[in-house]
């Protein structure tokens, strides 16, 4: 890199906007531990190695803690770094023999009472216990007055400036165990209690948490909000949110004369970009359908969703107090795919309002049930009640998915995992959890019947509203409702891991069926057939559906009663996606597809049988350059945009899987990127304007741009010429262009960057400014990116390291990321010991990519260190074995033949 262009980079980064309050909060934080306690405790250094509860201790404190009451104080204002807080906690005690644990990390504690008699508790910054004599059987009351920096990580209560206008909002986020990052607690999910608050915050402000306020007092600049007592519930789902939050309001109203209020909050800086009207119209929906379906009321006395800067998840299920990431807001007119994802996720969260908030799991183990269920009611709520039909198909290319592809891997687990400490419960949120769970019960539902399931689970909530369960209580529901054992079912489904495989074994003697059987495959590591039903579809020449049998499966073979059918052109075995199985092709169907897959009529079976094709070639049965000529022959034809996106997708993706080691390689990979080119361009011209193909084929087009030629068109489309008919170059538009220009070095990409920072100073424009810097392919860029995230204090907040992590390897400067390869390990071992789970995770998508070549690097790392964080354990593991299959792959693309 020429001195011009790394000092204009270096201008670059002086100038993004940043948090520059570390130091100061430093400051402020020694000030005020110097005056906590005055015995002040040796081991009151925060060790983020031991921030977590073990399930024994949850256990024994359970047992001994009950009717629990928080009595919450908090004093927030718009420039303090910390906030001070009171908390009197009020429970009943049934054994006094040993101290009794008050989770509280990364506080600051100025004094502490219990019984109304003022102690001193030794505090390691993680918690601190009452002394057993302090303490009597029956009722006790602890308070506790302290102080405690806000967050920086998302996680407990978040402050974020908007560097727009200055405002200042907080939000809280506590799952699975950061409600005492707030205040002191018994911080676990069967200890479920009420709350009430009062919070001091500035005038101007709003203030929202699980009920609406019952008065609110003027004092000068500030007022003192009340809330009063809430129903019971678990901390992890308790939160505090504050700002000048701008407010929209409405009502839904029930047939049956219940109404609650419903709110939306955002930013200032970001209402004109919310649809509120969509927002409200797609709640409406949810409560529409759950309520009934549920057979159990909305639990709570008001629905408000607040939309929060720098969220790390996608949403959180506070109690009547939902919170979700901005990501859900688009600076432009949104797809209806975008629109079926926010969707998607505001009937996700609501669901939580039943399975997770008003039933909750004892401990994280069964976290399942409160995810599973929202994840499968979500897409039944939405294909029952909304616009998206197409929800069903959305589950399967998505959750179902993600399930498919954990369960695969060498860390995948039972849906009830073993979860030993509540620092293990962040690796749980996984494709398992998530998406192998909600496909089991769609299967279930499937098995048993669906009247027969929605009666199962409507005896659930009467019996079990406001307690915590385990997986017995909810599988004993179900069987009673069925009148069924589900006793092996539940073994095998949830207590067992490993995905099951439905292969077709066709035979055909003159043109008819002799024989037809699905024969159930397990992996040799998880070798367990289950009880599966399922439907098995039977297709002709022209891709009509001619016959569909339903099936039941348990053991190795399943004979198909369909002898003397015409021999069909093509088999599914898993028609309707009613099963979690996955579907191998037989060789007839898989030949007739390279010819025909265009000629199948129904959409979501000709889905399934695109994303069959695409599971042989991660399988390493079907060579890349196939699926690719697959791809770029049918996808100008087709025009459904739920199939369309994921093969332009996967397409994409399939340049990793090319060999690349001699010239002619070289070039034939290259031939494989204008191809695409090609085709993307093309079929943005061609799509008709303001469709959602049009969209498609533009998203598709700036992904995949690399040559010059390519490139340049992405400068014509940001200069403005030419315009494109029906579709507006918006914001984020603007940003994915240049990121493209960025990644590929193209000479403009610094002086695009620069112009557009001057017209989008937005949190947003930041991060995408960061990605855009960050993806600059050459390792002096990078360097100073990779500086960043090792600092013990950076000056970047959390959100804004992830969007660099994320962005700074992007695929195709593999090369690059292994020369960081070394550094990397030196690093995470240094970094192992100073930052949680949550930094940790994100740190891991910078671990070397080791295809073709085996490096080793990863096994070497995993063999020598003792002790990793689960989360590190899990990703490293991971990425091993996804290097292995890129190998596997890479090999039949090797062996194949050059693409041409």
């Amino acid at each position: 890199m020429n001195e011009k262009r790394m000092s204009a980079l270096r201008s670059h980064f002086k100038h993004t906007p940043r948090c520059r309050s570390m130091a100061l909060l430093t400051l402020v934080c020694t000030l005020i531990t110097a005056c906590s306690n005055s015995k002040k405790d040796a081991s009151q250094k925060f060790n983020p190695a031991n921030s977590y509860l073990s399930k024994e201790l949850a256990q024994e404190r359970a047992q001994r803690v009950s009717e629990i009451h928080y009595d919450l104080y908090l004093d927030l204002d718009k420039t303090g770094l910390l906030f001070n807080g009171k908390t009197k906690i009020s429970f009943q005690l049934s054994d006094t023999k040993t101290p009794l644990r008050i989770d509280f990390t990364r506080g600051h504690i100025h004094r502490t009472s219990i019984n109304g008699k003022s102690i001193h508790v030794p505090y390691n910054g993680q918690f601190f216990h009452i002394p057993a004599h302090h303490l009597k059987l029956g009722a006790n009351t602890v308070q506790v007055d302290y102080s405690h920096p806000y967050s920086r990580d998302g996680a407990g209560l978040y402050r974020f400036v908007d560097p727009e206008d200055q405002k200042v909002y907080l939000y809280s986020d506590f799952e699975p165990y950061d409600s005492n990052r707030m205040f002191p607690a018994f911080d676990q999910p069967d200890l479920k209690a009420t709350y009430s608050f009062k919070v001091k915050a500035p005038k101007d402000w709003h203030v929202i948490t699980s009920v609406r306020e019952q008065k609110i007092e003027n004092q000068h600049n500030f007022r003192l909000w009340h809330f009063p007592k809430s129903a019971k519930f678990s901390t992890y789902i308790i939160s505090l949110h504050a700002g000048p939050y701008y407010q929209w309001k409405s009502t839904w109203r029930s047939k049956k004369g219940q109404r609650i209020p419903l709110r939306l909050f955002a930013r200032q800086s970001i209402k004109k970009y919310i649809k509120y009207k969509d927002w409200f119209k797609f709640t409406k929906q949810g409560f529409n359908f759950m309520p009934k379906y549920y057979g159990y009321p909305y639990p709570y006395k008001k629905y408000d969703q607040i939309i929060a800067p720098d969220f790390n998840s996608g949403a959180m299920e506070n109690v009547a107090a939902v919170t979700f990431s901005e990501r859900y807001v688009s600076r432009g007119v949104k797809t209806r795919y975008q629109r079926l994802r926010l969707a998607s996720v505001i009937h996700h969260e609501m669901a939580h309002m039943w399975f997770g908030n008003l039933v909750t799991m004892k401990w994280w183990n069964d976290l399942w049930l409160n995810e599973s269920f929202a994840t499968y009611t979500s897409a039944l709520s939405l294909y029952n009640s909304s616009e998206f039909k197409e929800a069903w198909r959305d589950f399967n290319q998505r959750s179902k998915a993600w399930g498919y592809w954990e369960d695969q891997l060498v860390t995948t687990h039972p849906i009830t995992g073993r979860i030993p400490n509540t620092m293990a419960a962040m690796s749980s949120f996984d494709g398992i959890t998530y998406g192998k769970g909600a496909a089991s019960l769609k299967q279930l539902a499937y098995y048993l019947g669906p009247k027969k399931f929605q009666k199962g689970i409507q005896n659930y909530f009467r019996k079990y509203a406001e307690k915590n369960t385990e997986l017995k209580d909810f599988i004993g529901a179900l069987g009673s409702a069925a009148k069924v054992d589900l006793t092996q079912w539940e073994k095998l489904w949830l207590q067992k891991a490993g995905l099951n495989t439905a292969k077709v074994d066709l035979t055909c003697k003159a043109g008819k069926i002799v024989q037809l059987n699905i024969i159930q495959k397990a992996p040799i590591a998880h070798p367990y057939l289950r009880p599966h039903k399922i439907k098995v579809a039977l297709l002709s020449k022209n891709g009509q559906v001619r016959k569909a049998y339903r099936v039941k499966i348990s053991q190795l073979s399943t004979p198909v009663p369909a002898k003397g059918q015409p021999c069909p052109a093509y088999v599914f075995p898993n028609y309707e996606d009613h099963g979690y199985i996955k579907a191998e092709l037989d060789p007839m169907t898989v030949k007739n597809l390279t010819t025909g897959i265009h000629q199948v009529k129904a959409p979501f079976l000709r889905q399934m049988f695109w994303t069959s094709l695409h599971n042989m070639v991660i399988d390493g049965a079907l060579p890349i350059q196939q699926y690719a000529k697959l791809a770029l022959k049918f996808s100008p034809r087709e025009k459904d945009i739920q199939i369309l996106p994921s093969v332009l997708r996967h397409l994409r993706s399939g340049k990793k899987y090319l060999p690349h080691s001699t010239p002619q390689e070289l070039q034939a990979l290259q031939k494989y990127s204008r191809d695409i080119e090609a085709l993307t361009w093309a079929g943005f011209q061609k799509a008709t304007p303001r469709s959602e193909l049009q969209k498609i084929w533009f998203q598709a087009m700036v992904a995949s741009a690399e040559t010059p030629k390519a490139l340049s068109r992405l400068i014509t489309l940001l200069e403005g010429q030419p315009s494109v008919r029906g579709l507006k170059i918006d914001q984020d538009k603007r940003w994915k262009m240049i990121y493209s220009l960025s990644k590929n070095n193209h000479p403009q990409a610094l002086s695009w960057i620069a112009k557009e920072e001057t017209s989008d100073r937005s949190s947003q424009g930041i991060r995408q400014s960061i990605a855009a810097k960050a993806a600059l392919p050459n390792m002096e860029t990078k360097s100073i990116w990779l500086t960043e995230f090792t600092k013990t204090n950076s000056e970047y907040s959390f959100s804004q390291l992830k969007t660099a992590m994320t962005s700074v390897f992007p695929p195709g400067q593999r090369e690059l990321r292994n020369q960081y390869a070394k550094t990397y390990f030196e690093n995470l071992r240094a970094l192992l010991k100073q930052k949680d789970g949550m930094f940790l995770k994100a740190y891991t998508v910078l671990s070397p990519i080791e295809c073709p070549q085996d490096r080793k690097e990863i096994s070497n790392f995993l063999n020598t260190s003792k002790s990793l964080h689960p989360a590190v354990l899990k990703q490293l593991k991971v990425r091993r074995q996804e290097n292995e299959r890129c190998r596997k792959i890479m090999a039949l693309s090797k062996k194949t033949g050059i693409y041409n």
